[in-house]
Formats: structure tokens, C-alpha cells, sequence
């Protein structure tokens, strides 16, 4: 229940940010995402413009607590298996503030892709996060090709396929 608590408060506050007009904060269509360097469960720093030019990427934000993100991570696994032979990476980004909460879904997926440990919700708050899941995809160039809030599978799908090419 703390956990939950504290990621209403980040989310809060990463809305309140936005309002306040964070704009350059965000990913929008067509443009760069911002940027990060961010650690990941298993203790290696990841970061994004490292992708650019070489491989498209989908970037999930998620919790442990988020029904449709525990519904949504076997099928990122799927992705991940199908497309990532052929260039595309998948990162995790967890909004838990604790260690243990934030391999729950990754664990129960058995997914082989990076979860970055975002705990105070710095790179949501780069990207606005205001609900999740939230999908970000990034096609080969490294700008943005979609965002998806919610775990629509479909629009998911859609915009992998369409980076792929």
C-alpha cells in the first residue's frame, strides 16, 4: 500500500509539473524523446540515445500494483522474443520504490529485456508520465513514433510493425 501511495504522489507530481508547463518534458510525435541515464535492476546503467540510428525501442513504463501493466508484460516478452533478433529493444521502466516490487512483474513475465529502477520517478517526470502503463516507441532514428497510454495491444502491435519495416 506504500508503495501505491508514493507512486500516486510521483505521478501527482509529474502531472503538477506538466501543468506548470513543462513542455520540452515529454515525447511527442515526430521529435527526439528526452533523454536519460538511468540504473537498472541488475546494477548496469542504460542509457537511451545509446539506440539511436541502430535500433528501434519501446519504452513501457509500469508498477507493480497496475493491473493492465501485469497483463501487458507477457506480450512486451513476445515482442521482445519475435523482434528482437531483428533490431528491436525493450526496456521496462519501473515507477516501484522498492527493489523487490519493481522485479514482481519482470519476474512473473520472465522477460530478458533491461528494467530501469525509477524510483523517484525522474525520467516519468521527463516524459510526463501521467497514467500507466505508458508505451513509448521509438523507431530506428530514435524519435518518437507513438505513445500509448493504457495497454492497448493493438496500437502496440501496430506501431512495432510499422518501425520494423
Amino acid at each position: 500500500m506504500q508503495t501505491r501511495r508514493r507512486i500516486t504522489v510521483a505521478l501527482s507530481a509529474v502531472l503538477a509539473l506538466g501543468l506548470m508547463g513543462a513542455a520540452n518534458a515529454r515525447a511527442v510525435k515526430g521529435q527526439f524523446p528526452p533523454d536519460f541515464t538511468a540504473g537498472t535492476l541488475d546494477g548496469k546503467k542504460l542509457t537511451l540515445s545509446d539506440f539511436r540510428g541502430r535500433n528501434p525501442v519501446v519504452l513501457n513504463f509500469f508498477a507493480e500494483f497496475c493491473g493492465p501493466c501485469r497483463r501487458e508484460f507477457p506480450h512486451l516478452k513476445e515482442l521482445d522474443e519475435r523482434h528482437g533478433p531483428k533490431g528491436l529493444r525493450v526496456i521496462g521502466v519501473s515507477l516501484d520504490d522498492d527493489r523487490r516490487s519493481a522485479s514482481v512483474i519482470p519476474t512473473e513475465a520472465k522477460v530478458k529485456f533491461p528494467i530501469v529502477f525509477d524510483p523517484k520517478a525522474g525520467v516519468a517526470e521527463k516524459y510526463a508520465v501521467q497514467a500507466i502503463p505508458h508505451t513509448v516507441v521509438l523507431n530506428r532514428a530514435g524519435k518518437v513514433h507513438a505513445v500509448i497510454i493504457g495497454a492497448d495491444l493493438e496500437a502496440l502491435d501496430r506501431a512495432v510493425t510499422e518501425v520494423m519495416r
